[in-house]
């Protein structure tokens, strides 16, 4: 069975369906999980004038940000166990040595190494990358994340798109299958994940399918879905000021 990926991109849904997923499943998350520090999916309307970014994080290296503007869309993954993980330790040159003042080059050890990390994304992930998005994938935070796949998305065409990549001969390939799983739009691939991934909350129960795909459907969410997902929830103030953030309608 094929699932989403760099090479399967036409099972990732397109356009404002693609970003109602990020807010739906960032909405759910917020339920489940009101600490936001431990979410794998959060999503900011407000990330800078006209620009909205969805962000997950496995809390173990793999990361993905997607950035929403009117000139269109694109996702920046990095999965740290990819072989186009580009990061490699370099040495300092003896030009940026010199740079150092001079008691920084008193105290030094002469033995030390001094290294940098740099990367170098693999050839071809950003060919043909349109100029409106270059600011996003090469600015903060990715510069200091790092890029194992990209994928853009113009209004005109409407179809995804990423470079001319030549890639490493291994099924993980991008790390993209991974980091993609979760945004087919399938409430019931949420429901599995999330059963697993918030293992203790669901330890006794099961997430409620039906209110998952009200969610996913743009429902308004009430305090009453609220309680069938997490009924052990108190601080709803907190919930309604993370549901707003994301821009997911509510009635709390």
């Amino acid at each position: 069975m094929k699932k989403i990926s760099t090479i399967n991109l036409e099972l990732l849904p397109r356009g404002k369906m693609f970003q109602d997923i990020c807010k739906s499943i960032s909405a759910l998350e917020a339920i489940i999980c009101p600490e936001w520090n431990y979410r794998y999916f959060s999503y900011d309307k407000d990330w800078s004038i006209e620009e909205e970014v969805c962000e997950m994080r496995d809390g173990n290296g793999d990361h993905m940000l997607t950035l929403f503007k009117n000139s269109g869309i694109v996702i920046n993954g990095f999965a740290h166990e990819s072989e186009m993980n580009g990061w490699r330790s370099k040495l300092i040159p003896k030009e940026e040595k010199k740079k150092k003042s001079f008691l920084n080059r008193i105290f030094s050890s002469a033995k030390k190494t001094e290294v940098k990390l740099v990367q170098k994304i693999w050839e071809g992930v950003i060919e043909g990358l349109p100029k409106e998005f270059e600011e996003f994938i090469f600015g903060e935070p990715i510069k200091s994340i790092g890029t194992t796949f990209c994928i853009w998305q113009k209004p005109i065409g409407n179809n995804w798109q990423i470079g001319n990549i030549q890639f490493p001969d291994d099924e993980y390939l991008d790390g993209s299958g991974k980091l993609l799983n979760l945004l087919d739009g399938n409430p019931i691939t949420f429901k599995n994940w999330a059963e697993v991934y918030y293992d203790e909350q669901f330890r006794n129960s099961e997430l409620h399918l039906e209110t998952v795909q009200e969610i996913y459907n743009q429902h308004k969410i009430t305090r009453h879905m609220v309680e069938k997902i997490n009924p052990d929830l108190d601080d709803f103030e907190k919930l309604k000021s993370d549901l707003e953030k994301i821009g997911y309608e509510n009635e709390i």
